[in-house]
């Protein structure tokens, strides 16, 4: 019996110490999501040059959605149809926690908005997939609404290639 209570009493302990660990950090979090939507925003220039049509990003506060121009007549209706379209991931929501925000980062040296878009962006690739209108960037930042120096940016600049940065010391890289 005293054996048993040993054995439970160095696994509680054990238990104790590996729990916290486990646990997925809110930078991790913050991480995931990111390149995520750098994934994904890359698949949606992908799959306008594989299918020689438009795609639309939408990217709200919590959402991003995909849009493919099937018919090919340079005009979105943001339908369902659209959506469909695209393909089997046309539609991704941000984890818990994780916000579109700067956060305590400043922004990114190539940025040329001084303050962080919010509400509903729009960014569309062409056939040829590249950005529309020709030369447009975008930089989203990603942060978490418990541990504001936790951020991560996504850039498409305007050659549409899309990459991700992390804010660490005070710096990006």
């Amino acid at each position: 019996m005293v054996e048993l209570l040993v054995v439970l009493a160095i696994l509680a302990v054990m238990t104790t110490i590996a729990v916290p660990k486990l646990r997925i950090s809110t930078r991790a979090t913050v991480e995931q999501n990111a390149r995520v939507l750098a994934q994904d925003l890359d698949l949606a220039r992908t799959r306008a040059y594989g299918a020689r049509a438009r795609v639309r990003t939408v990217i709200n506060d919590t959402i991003w959605q995909f849009y493919l121009d099937q018919n090919r007549d340079s005009t979105f209706a943001e339908s369902a149809t659209e959506q469909t379209a695209f393909g089997t991931h046309y539609r991704r929501t941000l984890e818990k926690g994780v916000i579109m925000s700067r956060g305590l980062a400043t922004r990114l040296p190539n940025d040329p908005d001084a303050t962080a878009p919010t509400g509903v962006r729009r960014l569309t690739f062409t056939a040829r997939g590249i950005t529309e209108p020709m030369g447009t960037a975008m930089f989203i930042y990603l942060t978490h609404a418990q541990d504001a120096g936790s951020v991560y940016a996504i850039e498409i600049n305007p050659a549409a290639n899309v990459r991700v940065w992390r804010w660490l010391n005070g710096g990006w890289q």
